[in-house]
């Protein structure tokens, strides 16, 4: 019975011995970057013309009076075209600017 303790105690010591005799090395730990591209969206304000188009001349009531009748026709339909282009043109812009298509 006397060996059996001898050895079962020996049996223990050598199982302490080869893990008390190392000692931990630390080795340096390097920095871990992690990279992720998020991509978002912001809304800036900006303007989306850069001047009102200048309103042609129109003619005053004065100057449709003054010429004759035939010369009247005249004037108001050249008038007539000149403001259905200019307005064409503020349509255009205004569409533009309200759906967000063009952008400077």
């Amino acid at each position: 019975m006397r060996h059996l303790m001898v050895c079962a105690t020996l049996c223990n010591v050598l199982l302490f011995v080869p893990g008390c005799g190392s000692v931990p090395v630390e080795h340096p730990v390097s920095a871990v970057t992690h990279t992720k591209v998020v991509e978002t969206h912001v809304a800036v304000p900006v303007p989306c013309i850069d001047a009102v188009p200048a309103s042609p001349p129109f003619l005053s009531d004065a100057d449709l009076l003054a010429g004759p009748n035939g010369s009247t026709v005249d004037r108001i339909w050249r008038d007539h075209l000149q403001r259905k282009q200019w307005e064409g043109v503020l349509t255009a812009q205004l569409i533009a600017c309200a759906t967000g298509g063009v952008t400077k």
